[in-house]
């Protein structure tokens, strides 16, 4: 039987299989979905395998995102845009990468803050894959006030400098700077794995000891727990908080489409993963 499934390490935290499994179910697909949970030592391997497992293809998390340019022979439009790779796809010549995470990102924010995307500060955690994504989405969207903080300014500067034209302010997190920023912020996202529960530091928070704007929108791209350490701090301030979950759903509903060929209903895959919450 043919196989997609979910390659990262680690993957205890993972709704994926729930989510996609669902969705086979629902969809009648002769398809089966699998965890790969493996050492970067061995990533080589598995896609030189890929045809002898039957695998046609996945999605990709922590830490592969980017790591994933070393086995993809071609590219998605969205891959070159954003630098990241979150879904793969066996070709008859070669692997295609691509990224969904820029569209399952954008259909999770509020209706409110859609509308307003150009007027409001934006900041960035983080400046790994899924902030990458993240950043190609609110540009698209028309953001003029968006920042990046990171623990290593070069990273952060290494998105913010393929965006010449866009006025984004890369900062370090802990200094001066990167506090007022995060102060006078009116949407914050989290894309670093802290407070994952199977992370190394699942009861920590980028902001734990900062000051928040009242009306402060915090979007946690982590989704286990749902309550992360981040989203507390975000309601204890009087913030509106987005767990990770829609932006999961929303972007493997985009990843089956390329696997499948098949549209699953939200509502379908939210509901598998209800009872794991």
């Amino acid at each position: 039987m043919k196989k997609f499934g979910i390659l990262g390490n680690p993957l205890s935290h993972s709704l994926s299989p729930a989510m996609h499994s669902a969705a086979i179910k629902h969809l009648n697909l002769n398809l089966e979905f699998e965890k790969w949970e493996i050492p970067i030592e061995l990533l080589e391997d598995f896609f030189l395998n890929l045809e002898e497992n039957e695998i046609i293809g996945g999605c990709v998390t922590i830490p592969f995102k980017e790591k994933l340019f070393n086995y993809c022979s071609d590219l998605d439009d969205s891959v070159k845009r954003i630098g990241a790779i979150n879904w793969f796809r066996k070709e008859k010549q070669g692997v295609k990468g691509f990224n969904t995470d820029y569209i399952g990102f954008y259909n999770s924010l509020p209706e409110q803050i859609k509308g307003s995307i150009s007027d409001i500060n934006i900041v960035v955690i983080g400046a790994g894959g899924s902030s990458k994504a993240v950043v190609e989405s609110l540009l698209l969207e028309g953001s003029e006030k968006l920042s990046i903080i990171n623990r290593t300014l070069e990273n952060a500067n290494n998105i913010s400098s393929k965006y010449p034209d866009s006025n984004i302010i890369a900062s370090k997190l802990g200094d001066s700077n990167s506090e007022k920023l995060i102060s006078d912020a009116n949407l914050i996202i989290n894309t670093t794995s802290l407070g994952m529960i199977s992370g190394p530091n699942p009861n920590s928070s980028i902001i734990d000891d900062m000051k928040l704007n009242k009306d402060v929108v915090g979007f946690d791209l982590v989704y286990s727990p749902l309550k992360t350490p981040f989203l507390i701090k975000i309601e204890n301030s009087g913030g509106k908080a987005i767990t990770g979950i829609s932006m999961l759903i929303h972007q493997a509903i985009e990843g089956l489409k390329l696997i499948a060929g098949e549209n699953c209903p939200y509502e379908i895959m939210e509901k598998s993963i209800i009872s794991e919450l």
